[in-house]
């Protein structure tokens, strides 16, 4: 994987660990300040948006780069 794939790879991890920190605390919120009206149900569905997320990381950051091969890489980077 060339080191602008890499680079972009990088980005969107970054990303998304920005997202599930966002979706943490705004379901953290949800918990505390609406407590009564549905708060337990709404934070649910975040903190299950959350976990999804999370495994999308975790294959991110176990995924092997070498194993990535040229063709794959220009086969998907007009997809892009």
């Amino acid at each position: 994987m060339d080191y602008f794939a890499r680079s972009e790879l990088a980005s969107i991890k970054s990303e998304l660990r920005s997202i599930i920190r966002e979706l943490e605390s705004i379901s953290n919120g949800v918990k505390n300040d609406f407590e009564g009206v549905g708060n337990d149900k709404c934070a649910s569905c975040i903190d299950s948006t959350v976990r999804n997320y999370r495994n999308v990381l975790n294959k991110l950051n176990n995924m092997d780069l070498n194993a990535v091969t040229e063709q794959f890489a220009r086969m998907h980077e007009n997809q892009g």
